[in-house]
């Protein structure tokens, strides 16, 4: 079973394994129920661990408890001990044992141990506390026997023991697992289907999925007989009295009290007292008491199992019965203990038609959770045509059910009851109400990427609102035409979009305002006018007061591309603040996930990889929409490429793939394919890197990345050929094409183009030998570090380094050139860059943990204060500015005075320059 979502955990046991090695005693006794992973997790952790002398025990069920010490004849026999062993003569060998390495003593399934061993074990886990021995027990949550229960409470009482629970994955652990074992991302439905049937029961959930297609949606109608077998290996222990209950509870759907299974058994056939069978089911851990008093199954795909092998009038016969216990009659309440959507499940189950609509619309009213509403609505429409008088109008029910599905951040679902709406409402009828409608449907296509804008669609909004012109529904068609027009930059956009504008405020309708402010704030953009932010700024407060989730979104993007100075790290922190201000107005997850997602994005260009993990997790746990999936995605291949997890960048950019499709709301297809080649190029591919570049880059105008990696690829292509004349003809030619980086001049994710451009340079020059190679990997360096752009930096003074050992006259850079990169590699966490620099630093015979060395600058290099010249011998030697304000004790700051004052003094514009005058003058 895969173990992952566990990292926590995993640093526990490792923790003890530590203290250990450290020559500390140390217990660890993990708790969890029966498939939680408990023996995956040690195993793994002791693997990792290495260091130490690991004896794996384990208790067998019936078996052990009879045979004294069973569970640790492993370490018995290792220790030249005879069955009949003492405690003394035990701990006396654990004693000689860690005396040469520490031991990891590991007892796997406890509860099922004699009450020998267990003596035997208390008493080596209360001995020295200065010898190297760790003992980590696994244990059954619940298992607490007649030995054992007093042993554990003996064994809490010692000092030195820790107690790990571990519990079930959440939907984003189990996601990870499924990922796992499927070798691929899961499809988000899938996951929702495997987490609600097993709760996140890591064994469970393994049952089921790994048979699967890497590529399906939805889980197959039948189980796998183990899967099976697994959830009723309990249950059919079980007397025939407790088998029935467990029936009837499955039967109910939901938790259900005690009280209740008495008052409804005995009307289903159950002529057992009810309180005994159900203390055997709980004991048996079929059942577990929940929070709030009322029994459910331990695992709920035992409640599918035993409500699936009932026949069908089995199963409408009991349904039918619950509805009549709990009160089922239309205009009455229900009892006590049940709730209308209760109440309608049992009568639709039970096949009765018209009281399932009735409690179905009924619940749907008094529920307060936006997806169960939306389900109780969609039982409702399709109940509706099977009645005779159903006493509510259709299109009202599909409008509670369009709120709820916007509410719930349900876009297909939403955009399903948008467009029955459209279908419903006559034009000439309503059309105000019609053209907010159709305002909605374009948006929700957009968002969802299923086509691309339809300009006569949108005409066609505005005309039906037309007569209506002062309204904000015509102001709010005219803004979302007029942002369409400047896309494909129609002259008449700019004056639409002030014209909108005009309208929405006349209006004062809130949607309409910020919607045609974002409109404004774009428009304004591609004229470079300074207030574009200032619109956007606008757009989101009004749209934050009135809680319009979706302009929310809208006016983020706006601000994000409003400025156009903004660092990787500015940019994230206006997608969190986005996220933070969703939250806040209560908007669904998915919309907060599109934030977070982004968010990301921006992290890991800064090379932020740990909160930018932290913000995916956010991001994809749970439906994040297709916009928000795919830049999660693009996100979490390029960094699992970067940081060298092959198997997973695949993964990651596989489902993007999928959920891109035609293009996703907004997204071109070049947003895809900087990572499309990062990950040929991670795979010793160049030749499919450079043809994804080439490809993307003549789908202008806005793929400032792909220049750099076009150029990388050729080179790497020349580099490994034996006739490197055909790519070098090819490279030219791909120069000569394109000489420049190409940027989006409205706004982009990404503005460092000075740092592409010398990437590009440099790699050019690295494949056609160019002398001047040096200079611009010197340049290309230190331009990815003044835009915030790590992993092209680490990169380049990799190049760097390989560069100035090539040469006599710079081979003595080569070490602090290396040492920089590898210090920077390291904080990345680049495993493939730093396999590379490590490498390097062998062949070179350099020490990469030694700290920089200063060069001394020339004494030609005059009007330079002491401490400047000290700054300059670092500058020299590779260190970054936080790197010289480390070693010399200053502030960052501090140490930028002083280089900008040795520029002015030199009469040079930048380090490069700078450092290059004093190596010349050398």
């Amino acid at each position: 079973m895969a173990v992952v979502g566990r990292a926590d955990e995993i640093e526990a046991v490792l923790a003890c394994v530590g203290e250990a090695a450290a020559g500390r005693a140390s217990t660890l006794l993990v708790r969890g129920e029966p498939g939680v992973g408990k023996t995956s997790l040690v195993g793994e952790a002791c693997e990792a661990a290495g260091d130490a002398d690991t004896i794996w025990t384990a208790c067998l069920p019936l078996t052990s408890m009879t045979t004294p010490l069973l569970p640790l004849r492993p370490a018995l026999r290792r220790a030249g001990l005879g069955d009949d062993v003492t405690l003394v003569e035990f701990d006396g060998w654990l004693e000689w044992a860690t005396a040469d390495r520490p031991v990891v003593l590991v007892v796997d399934d406890l509860h099922w141990a004699d009450r020998s061993s267990l003596d035997v074990l208390l008493y080596a886990i209360a001995g020295r506390a200065d010898r190297g021995l760790a003992v980590i027990a696994t244990v059954r949550a619940g298992a607490d026997g007649e030995w054992l229960s007093g042993w554990l409470a003996d064994v809490r009482r010692l000092p030195r023991v820790r107690e790990l629970a571990l519990d079930r994955l959440d939907r984003v652990g189990t996601g990870e697992q499924i990922a796992a074992i499927l070798g691929r991302p899961a499809d988000e439905g899938l996951v929702d289907e495997v987490f609600s049937r097993t709760g996140g029961n890591p064994y469970l959930s393994a049952l089921l999925v790994r048979d699967l297609d890497p590529r399906a949606t939805a889980l197959p109608p039948e189980r796998p007989s183990q899967l099976r077998d697994a959830v009723m290996r309990s249950w059919r222990r079980m007397s025939p009295a407790a088998k029935e209950l467990t029936r009837i509870v499955a039967v109910g759907g939901h938790p259900q009290t005690g009280e209740r299974l008495a008052r409804i058994a005995p009307d289903l056939g159950f002529d057992h007292p009810v309180l005994p069978a159900l203390r055997e089911a709980v004991d048996a851990r079929v059942l577990l008491a929940v929070p709030d008093g009322r029994y459910w199954f331990t695992h709920p795909l035992l409640a599918e199992v035993l409500d699936g092998d009932l026949l069908a009038e089995q199963r409408q016969r009991m349904n039918a019965r619950y509805a009549s216990v709990l009160g089922s009659t239309p205009g009455s309440g229900p009892g006590d203990d049940a709730d209308p959507a209760e109440l309608a499940d049992h009568y639709e189950r039970a096949g009765m038609v018209e009281p399932a609509f009735r409690w179905a619309v009924r619940a749907a009213e008094a529920t307060g959770g936006a997806p169960e509403r939306l389900r109780l609505l969609r039982r409702a429409l399709s109940l509706w045509p099977a009645l005779d008088n159903p006493g509510i109008d259709r299109l009202e029910l599909w409008d509670r059910a369009r709120v709820a599905a916007r509410e719930a951040g349900l876009g297909p679902d939403e955009l399903e009851a948008v467009e029955a709406l459209i279908a419903l409402l006559p034009a000439d009828r309503e059309p105000l109400r019609l053209g907010r409608l159709m305002f909605r449907r374009l948006r929700l296509i957009a968002w969802m990427g299923l086509a691309q804008p339809d300009l006569e669609a949108m005409r066609t909004a505005v005309a039906v609102t037309a007569s209506h012109s002062e309204s904000a529904e015509h102001a709010m068609t005219t803004a979302m035409l007029a942002d369409a027009l400047l896309d494909v930059g129609d002259p008449a956009a700019v004056s639409l979009t002030a014209e909108a504008l005009e309208m929405a405020e006349r209006t004062g309708d809130p949607e309409a305002v910020a919607e045609a402010l974002v409109g404004t704030a774009y428009a304004k953009m591609g004229l470079r006018e300074p207030d574009a932010a200032q619109d956007a700024e606008r757009s989101w407060e009004i749209a934050s007061r009135a809680r319009l989730f979706t302009t929310m979104r809208v006016a983020v993007y706006a601000m994000a591309n409003a400025r156009l100075d903004l660092s990787n790290r500015e940019r994230a922190a206006i997608f969190r603040r986005g996220a933070e201000g969703l939250v806040a107005a209560g908007a669904p997850h998915s919309d907060v996930a599109e934030m977070c997602a982004w968010e990301a994005r921006g992290l890991l260009l800064a090379g932020d990889w740990v909160d930018c993990r932290r913000r995916l997790r956010v991001a994809l746990g749970a439906r994040p929409g297709p916009r928000g999936d795919v830049v999660a995605r693009v996100a979490a291949a390029g960094l699992a490429c970067l940081q060298g997890r092959p198997a997973e960048a695949e993964g990651h950019l596989a489902r993007a793939e999928e959920v891109f499709g035609e293009g996703v709301g907004g997204l071109q297809d070049v947003f895809l394919d900087e990572t499309r080649a990062l990950v040929a190029l991670g795979a010793g591919d160049p030749s499919a890197a450079f043809d994804i570049a080439l490809a993307g880059l003549e789908q202008e105008p806005y793929v400032e990345e792909l220049l750099p990696l076009g150029a990388r690829a050729l080179a790497d292509q020349a580099e490994a050929a034996r006739d490197p004349a055909p790519v070098l003809e090819r490279l030219a030619a791909f120069r000569r094409r394109y000489p420049t980086v190409i940027s989006d001049p409205r706004a982009s994710v990404r503005e460092d183009e000075g740092a592409l451009q010398a990437l590009a340079d440099a790699e050019t020059a690295r494949a056609t030998g160019d002398p001047a190679e040096l200079t611009l990997w010197r340049a290309a360096a230190e331009a990815c570090h003044e835009s915030g752009n790590p992993w092209d930096e680490a990169y380049a003074r990799w190049r760097l380094a390989r560069t100035t050992l090539r040469d006599r006259r710079t081979h003595r850079e080569a070490p602090e050139a290396l040492r920089g990169a590898y210090r920077l590699a390291q904080r990345l966490a680049a495993r493939p860059l730093l396999t590379d620099l490590e490498q390097l630093a062998r062949t070179a015979r350099v020490d990469l943990t030694e700290t920089a060395h200063p060069i001394e600058p020339p004494p030609s290099l005059p009007g330079l204060t002491r401490r400047e010249r000290e700054v300059l011998g670092y500058l020299l030697a590779g260190a970054t500015n936080s790197e010289i304000a480390k070693e010399l004790v200053l502030s960052e700051k501090t140490v930028g005075v002083h280089i900008s004052n040795m520029l002015r003094k030199t009469g040079t514009t930048n380090r490069v320059q700078l450092a290059d005058l004093a190596r010349r003058t050398a």
